[in-house]
């Protein structure tokens, strides 16, 4: 956008050897807006090129800026205005009507918005950013098809464009396309191969065709250039331990616990894997789970309200096996705090593997989801029951 922003600005500065001499002392204004706009002052802007517009209120470039300038600050009612201005005053204006389509993007009207976008790229058919905006549009509606075709319109228009690339591979696998979805994400990684966003979309795309070595591979290329990646890292210590691969398994949830010591589903599978191999979650090796039980009861016994000391006694019960009282732990958790996630997607765990109850489990982890929390299994889990 930033770069259709000053191309158009360049054009409107050109133009204004077009105005009437009378308009001279509009363009004087409009000329320091402009100084203004490029230096970032953008209230002084706003003075210019209002009075640009005062002197000269057909003045379709003062208008337009004036837009850009209330965009900058995010004042979104007053940009709409003056690119409504701008197009009054020259309905071929495109890049108005590309950044109306931009504003009332910001202001949630898709609709309308949409309809801007159109009109700019029937002005200008070849406006890349125009297609863009168009795609994301009709992304957020739910109209994948002509979000694919806008996205595709993107790339003809300019091949070297990854992240449309990468976002129309993202907009593939939402219907589906997997194989076309796994093409796109490879064409970014060949022009980049470090290119992290990709390579993770390959590596979740390999999960969910089954395709664990692959899958293991493309989170391997993440975590040597980005060691501290959390989320390639955890994702590798659950193929690991779905691998049946316990010691790497428990190498990467301990990365992951470096990196975020709060991160509970790390916390909760290695505790699994610890239990079963003797170790002790919260204790070093020689120390035994039961004693950890007991000295968090106590904890508990004189501050009731420990809510993370309630949530680690379910982690134990759990690695110790002791499924239901690990239930009722985290149940007295939310009971408390109805927001800590932690303890929600640990309840869908236990609901779902220790404690069947699928509508509990599904429960729990919509409102994981809903708190902010990410898991592809857990969204694919969710996803499937919708289909039953």
């Amino acid at each position: 956008m930033r770069r259709s922003i000053l191309w158009w600005l360049l054009w409107g500065v050109l133009l204004l050897r077009a105005l009437p001499l009378a308009a001279h002392e509009a363009q004087t204004y409009f000329e320091t807006g402009v100084r203004a706009f490029s230096e970032g002052k953008y209230d002084e802007a706003v003075t210019a090129l209002t009075q640009a517009i005062t002197s000269y209120p057909d003045y379709a470039q003062a208008h337009y800026m004036l837009g850009n300038t209330y965009y900058q600050q995010h004042d979104y009612a007053h940009a709409r205005q003056a690119f409504e201005h701008a197009i009054a005053d020259y309905p071929g204006y495109a890049e108005a009507h590309y950044m109306l389509g931009a504003t009332l993007y910001q202001q949630k009207e898709w609709s309308a918005a949409e309809q801007a976008v159109r009109q700019a790229i029937t002005i200008y058919p070849r406006y890349e950013e125009a297609y863009d905006l168009l795609a994301t549009l009709t992304e957020q509606q739910g109209i994948i098809p002509q979000a694919l075709e806008a996205y595709r319109q993107v790339l003809a228009l300019n091949p070297d464009n990854l992240e449309a690339r990468l976002r129309l591979g993202i907009a593939l696998e939402k219907t589906d396309q997997l194989a076309e979805a796994k093409k796109a994400y490879q064409q970014i990684i060949a022009q980049q191969p470090q290119h992290v966003e990709a390579l993770l979309r390959l590596g979740i795309l390999a999960e969910r065709q089954k395709q664990p070595q692959e899958a293991i591979a493309a989170y391997r290329a993440i975590v040597q250039q980005q060691p501290d990646n959390v989320e390639a890292q955890y994702r590798l210590a659950v193929l690991y331990d779905t691998q049946g691969d316990t010691k790497q398994a428990m190498a990467a949830y301990s990365r992951v616990l470096t990196l975020q010591p709060t991160h509970a589903e790390a916390a909760l599978y290695l505790g699994i894997l610890q239990a079963q191999q003797g170790e002790d979650l919260l204790y070093k090796k020689q120390q035994k789970l039961p004693q950890a039980v007991e000295a968090l009861k106590q904890v508990l016994e004189r501050q009731p309200n420990n809510t993370e000391a309630r949530y680690s006694l379910g982690v134990i019960y759990v690695g110790l096996k002791e499924y239901h009282p690990a239930v009722a732990a985290f149940e007295a958790v939310i009971a408390t705090r109805p927001d800590f996630r932690e303890a929600h997607y640990s309840l869908g765990v236990c609901y779902e593997f220790y404690v069947p109850d699928i509508p509990k489990a599904l429960e729990h982890y919509r409102t994981f989801l809903a708190l902010g929390g990410s898991d592809t299994r857990v969204q694919q889990l969710i996803e499937q029951s919708k289909r039953h």
